[in-house]
């Protein structure tokens, strides 16, 4: 019985402790794209559209990909088009990973859980040819439910293949109770330890 009961307080433990762990907490978001220039690249002959939702997936394009085949890409002025992202659910993140087009700067907002956009940072890619990448480290963790890039410099060609925010999923009640169980479960298991020796 012993033995039962210190595997359940254990199992307990760790799933509520995986829910801290820092993670790409924008994996597999949902992801809508919205504005009238999104897929048009004139003067570069026809591109290849990706799904917005590749913007999530976790894979990164190979550097130097041209920034119109199998990017989410668009043409227009600063600010007019916008990739948003919303995460599976709220987390508290500390850093993000852009890769885009190496020649602009994308701004990246985020909306709270009170549902009100702030600015965050501009990520600028390195200056090479095509997709490449860029980061920034938060200077304190931002509590977010989404976020929004949009381009504010550079060519007016612009495009994003893969988006990354690190951190950890702020934890539903369940978790917390689940933490509970477990820390009871062990308190149980130690004290009726003790009686018996």
């Amino acid at each position: 019985m012993m033995k039962k009961t210190i595997a359940i307080a254990l199992t307990c433990l760790a799933a509520a402790g995986s829910a801290f762990a820092d993670t790409n907490v924008a994996l597999n978001g949902t992801v809508t794209v919205a504005g009238s220039g999104i897929g048009q690249s004139p003067g570069w002959g026809d591109g290849v559209l990706a799904a917005p939702s590749s913007v999530t997936d976790g894979l990164f394009l190979p550097t130097n990909t041209q920034w119109n085949l199998g990017t989410v890409y668009w043409t227009g002025s600063y600010g007019a088009d916008s990739v948003t992202i919303d995460l599976l659910q709220a987390a508290s993140v500390n850093s993000l990973y852009l890769q885009a087009d190496n020649n602009d700067d994308y701004r990246v907002q985020y909306r709270d859980t009170a549902n009100v956009w702030h600015d965050l940072v501009t990520i600028s890619p390195h200056r090479s040819v095509g997709m490449d990448y860029g980061s920034a480290a938060l200077g304190a963790p931002v509590l977010a439910s989404a976020f929004m890039i949009t381009a504010v410099g550079g060519d007016g060609a612009f495009s994003v293949s893969e988006f990354q925010a690190f951190g950890s999923a702020v934890p539903e009640p369940e978790t917390y109770a689940m933490l509970g169980a477990g820390l009871g479960l062990m308190a149980f298991a130690a004290r009726r330890k003790q009686r018996k020796a």
